[in-house]
């Protein structure tokens, strides 16, 4: 009998440290069900060009998350990086989806993600509703008696006509049902940017019968003045092309809508 109640003696401590590693299960499901009720996709504060991209959602244990947004974006994580080198095209709406097992509704939360454009300024003297050409050839100053802000074709842009020739200006049709933004654009080779592209901007010019383009990957920068709108650039170097000749010239413009 006294090895029994000795072994009885040894094995309580033991039992009592396993029963207090048992789980808590005591939570209900109307409890974990108005829990869900008060969860939330985590606001997202707006990002520059080149940034990383976090979406987050509050926690639940054992809850099911579900996001989509631009781009065809989906993915079942509660926590994502959507890019770590943000770019124009990643702005727009998240949506996510909460759920939990026999809860009969689930959580539906935004986020919207704003990427900014970087701001800047021209760094030479411009005269407005004028380009100025620097080259080896006799090239003429132009001097817009019209300018035109608008829907051009395929896309959005500026028009403007001068005695010594004409400039044209396209951007991404983006713009044509979006409010131009201020900040700093880079010229494009592609004389119709693509709608996502909302950062490039081709320019062409003709000057003294030459067809000029603006070289790719140069500052633009746009901007609002008294509530109409503003593109400038400096020193952007177009090439030129008659027909049976290359030429090149550095060009100074600024053009403001009337």
């Amino acid at each position: 009998m006294k090895t029994k109640n000795l072994l009885l003696f040894l094995l309580a401590p033991i039992s009592f440290l396993f029963a207090s590693c048992v789980k808590d299960d005591t939570v209900s499901l109307e409890e974990q069900c108005n829990k869900l009720s008060q969860l939330r996709a985590n606001p997202i504060a707006a990002v520059n060009k080149g940034d990383e991209i976090v979406l987050t959602a509050d926690t639940l244990e054992g809850a099911s998350y579900y996001w989509t947004g631009p781009n065809y974006f989906q993915s079942y994580y509660q926590n994502n990086t959507i890019t770590s080198d943000a770019n124009y095209y990643d702005r727009g709406w998240y949506h996510v989806k909460i759920s939990y097992d026999d809860c009969n509704e689930s959580v539906f939360d935004s986020v919207y993600v704003a990427v900014n454009f970087p701001q800047g300024t021209p760094s030479c003297s411009l005269t407005n509703n004028s380009a100025d050409f620097t080259s080896a050839l006799f090239l003429g100053d132009q001097s817009f008696s019209f300018i035109n802000f608008g829907a051009v074709t395929g896309g959005y842009g500026v028009t403007a006509n001068s005695a010594n020739g004409d400039m044209r200006i396209t951007m991404s049709d983006y713009w044509n049902t979006h409010d131009l933004e201020d900040g700093v654009y880079v010229t494009s080779s592609n004389p119709i940017p693509e709608y996502a592209d909302i950062d490039q901007v081709f320019i062409s010019d003709v000057n003294q019968g030459i067809y000029w383009v603006a070289q790719p990957d140069k500052p633009v920068y746009i901007s609002h003045v008294g509530g109409k709108q503003r593109i400038s650039f400096c020193g952007i170097q177009f090439s030129g092309d008659n027909g049976s000749n290359f030429y090149t010239a550095n060009v100074d413009a600024q053009l403001t809508q009337p």
